[in-house]
């Protein structure tokens, strides 16, 4: 069996605290991403909310203005006279 060399154990004990900062930092990377993709999901739920609102009132304004376009004369002669 071969006998490690001090370069051989100092290279390799580098390696290994390259090897358990990298691991911190992806662990951190993780959570960061988690929390990203968490308010992302957030934010869409708020604007699915919004779209259906505004959607609604859209609807709303639609059917007053056509009701209006298409009876307007007859509800300003019924009454004026």
């Amino acid at each position: 069996m071969a006998t490690r060399s001090k370069h051989d154990i100092e290279m390799h004990e580098r390696l290994v605290r390259v090897e358990e900062r990298l691991d911190s930092h992806v662990k951190r990377e993780d959570k960061s991403m988690e929390e990203v993709v968490e308010k992302l999901d957030t934010i869409e739920l708020e604007l699915s909310r919004y779209r259906g609102f505004i959607g609604g009132v859209l609807l709303m304004v639609t059917a007053i203005v056509t009701f209006l376009k298409m009876f307007g004369a007859d509800i300003k002669e019924f009454f004026i006279g």
